[in-house]
């Protein structure tokens, strides 16, 4: 009997290897209907018995393979696709090609190591190579073939950051306009404080090389295979900053007038605590930002593998976090790539198959037109342009800021978007990046920054706007004076007298960064920070409106060094949403309240809404509320049960207040069973 069409799509990475091809084949004929799997990814030359860059006697011989696949996925209705488990390399791991492919030019780091596999996207040698292997490929016509994350020019094992090679070198030489040693590139690159010209130079120069590369892979595939689509597996657009991507034009170089697919890395290869899962979350709503038009399929992978990394109820978890948050598939890479039958490790597929009807159901709710809404946050492809670096910083330190700043708020059940909102929240430096009249918009509206963002602005004359005469670069709170906690005292934002949280943070042993600030004389101060006496020393959190009629809230703590499991806590929540709800004038879009550590979320579709909370905790929520600015009344609400329908519920309730609504769930909500409630308004 055939299985009805997916609207969560499942699409499963798996390894032939040539001992095992026939069993291996089998097995995916027989349990492939069985676990609802809709498409096959084939990984090629995978993992542990990678050859490097594939050599093209193995490659042609294993082709027959493919062909062999591909025919028999047709036969039982799975799409087949490809994934080549490398583009330019991974990791070196002892393999050396510069022997199998003469005159082969590797990736150089900024410290002068040299691969000896990991190829330079730039040399011919490769790209001639490429040519014949991604041909090898295009021709068994894969639905959509995978560009791996080698696709960058940061970890690339045994170097971190490169390509420093002299092909690079003598490129960015006649860019500039003399020659160019790779010592004296990296010095001005990580010039201390204001960045040198040819940081933007050097990173131009990147993103211009790796556009020109996917294309040529494009080019390449849609020369023997037209209709094939390719998909990009990437390391999330904060670290991309680091080659410089301009995401839509790379977008449009990859997709060669085809449509792209997108891979968001979802982390967590092995389960550890659910709060992991802040990542796996923004990462989709983060690289969806960048590749707006991409068809998202995420990257649920266990490493190394087996039930001993991760359990069926944590993989069914990224799933249905990925499907949620609107993503049309999850590509799913949880069987080792060395033959072993799926068979072995059944749990997972009979969760698959278990798991289809709640999984189709919600992301047919979540795929809806629409958009998810919270407080804004930001991101800047040119943010390692214009950050100012720290002296004695390596070239890593130049990724984007802002982590901290989301998962912040999201713990708190505050949530997140980075589509335009009334209220901005930032950290760090990624403000550099943007022009004086973008800055001048933000200060109209709500804004929140912490130190390291509060210090830019006044640094670009921003310092009557965001209501502070003067403040110092952060620096360690022990290097100021004994200081043993914040007092959160200001009774209009939620604070009293006596009430005081941390300065032990992130964690234990752990000390925080802060900026001693003095505000000016129309700013609120909303905390301070105090000695072992209890005795105020320093604001820590003030709020002031501006003369472009916007309210700013800046924290003196830098939050990269704050944020962490001390900082979270019930005063904390209250302080945030006292400050927040005042940047935004009212109620915030959607909040969620009833235990800790939340993932919640809100999608606007229309005449309806798409509210979901995740548990991140072991322990059960006793209930949940959901409170949302909105005018409209409600005229339904539904709850998505386990066997995927949409039903009422006693346990559902809601009440308007001036401004707001309120939707509650009288019910527990436990980690391994996330609550989806479908609310629909009055026309």
């Amino acid at each position: 009997m055939k299985n009805p069409p997916s609207t969560a799509w499942y699409a499963l990475r798996r390894s032939l290897p040539t001992w095992s091809f026939e069993k291996n084949l089998r097995e995916l004929v027989k349990l492939l209907p069985e676990y609802r799997i809709d498409e096959i990814i084939v990984v090629v030359d995978t993992e542990d018995f990678t050859h490097g860059q594939p050599p093209l006697d193995w490659l042609r011989a294993y082709q027959t393979g493919l062909f062999r696949i591909a025919e028999a996925m047709k036969k039982i209705g799975v799409r087949y696709s490809l994934n080549p488990w490398i583009t330019v390399g991974h990791c070196d791991r002892g393999r050396d090609d510069r022997g199998t492919l003469p005159g082969l030019t590797t990736m150089v780091g900024d410290n002068g190591v040299e691969c000896t596999s990991c190829a330079c996207p730039m040399d011919p040698v490769w790209r001639g190579h490429a040519k014949e292997v991604w041909t090898l490929y295009g021709q068994t016509r894969p639905a959509v073939i995978w560009v791996e994350d080698d696709i960058r020019t940061f970890n690339h094992e045994p170097i971190q950051f490169g390509c420093f090679c002299e092909r690079h070198m003598a490129r960015f030489s006649r860019a500039v306009g003399r020659p160019v040693a790779r010592e004296e590139l990296l010095a001005a690159l990580m010039q201390p404080g204001r960045p040198h010209e040819w940081r933007g130079a050097w990173l131009s120069m990147q993103r211009g090389v790796m556009n020109e590369t996917v294309n040529f892979l494009a080019r390449t595939v849609h020369a023997v295979s037209p209709e094939s689509c390719l998909g990009l597996m990437s390391s999330g657009p904060r670290q991309h900053v680091l080659d410089g991507r301009d995401w839509r034009a790379f977008g449009e170089a990859m997709g060669d007038g085809r449509p792209i697919y997108s891979r968001p890395p979802m982390d967590n290869y092995v389960e550890g605590p659910l709060r992991g899962f802040y990542y796996s979350h923004d990462s989709i709503k983060l690289t969806r930002h960048c590749l707006p038009t991409a068809i998202d399929q995420t990257e649920v992978e266990n490493i190394p593998f087996t039930r001993y990394a991760k359990s069926a109820t944590f993989t069914f978890l990224e799933m249905a976090i990925s499907f949620a948050y609107g993503c049309q598939g999850v590509t799913m890479n949880i069987y080792d790539h060395s033959g072993v039958p799926m068979a072995d490790e059944p749990w997972y597929g009979r969760t698959f198959a278990e798991k289809k009807p709640f999984l189709n159901a919600l992301a047919a709710a979540a795929q809806k037109p629409g958009r998810y809404r919270g407080v804004q946050l930001l991101h800047h492809d040119r943010s390692a342009e214009s950050k100012h670096a720290a002296p004695g910083a390596r070239y890593g330190s130049l990724a984007e800021d802002g982590a901290a700043t989301m998962e912040i708020l999201e713990t708190h059940g505050l949530a997140t978007t980075y589509d335009a909102e009334g209220v901005i929240a930032t950290s760090g430096q990624t403000l550099r990046a943007f022009s004086d009249e973008q800055l001048r918009t933000m200060l109209a509206g709500g804004l929140l920054l912490d130190a390291r963002a509060a210090l830019v602005l006044f640094e670009r004359g921003f310092g009557d706007q965001i209501g502070l005469t003067s403040i110092q670069p952060p620096r360690c709170v022990d290097e100021i004076e004994p200081l043993g906690a914040e007092e959160f005292f200001h009774p209009d934002f939620g604070g009293a007298e006596k009430t005081f949280m941390t300065l032990t943070l992130p964690w234990l042993m752990c000390r925080p960064s802060l900026s001693a600030i003095e505000p000016g004389p129309r700013a609120r101060v909303v905390s301070r920070m105090v000695n072992p006496d209890a005795q105020g020393r320093y604001p820590g959190m003030v709020v002031f409106e501006n003369s472009l009629g916007g309210r700013v809230a800046v924290h003196a703590l830098e939050l990269s060094t704050a944020f962490g499991t001390a900082f979270c806590h019930p005063h904390r929540r209250r302080q945030l949403m006292g400050v927040l709800t005042w940047l935004a004038r009212g109620p915030l879009p959607v909040s969620v309240d009833g235990g800790v550590y939340p993932l919640a979320f809100r999608k606007d579709c229309g005449e309806t809404s798409l509210l979901g909370l995740f548990n991140l905790t072991l322990d059960a929520w006793p209930h949940a509320e959901f409170t949302l600015a909105e005018q409209r009344r409600v005229v339904g609400m539904k709850v998505l049960k386990q066997d995927g329908r949409w039903a009422k519920s006693k346990a559902l309730s809601s009440r308007k207040r001036a401004g707001s609504l309120t939707v509650s769930y009288d019910a527990p909500v436990t980690f391994d069973e996330p609550l989806f409630v479908e609310v629909t308004w009055d026309k």
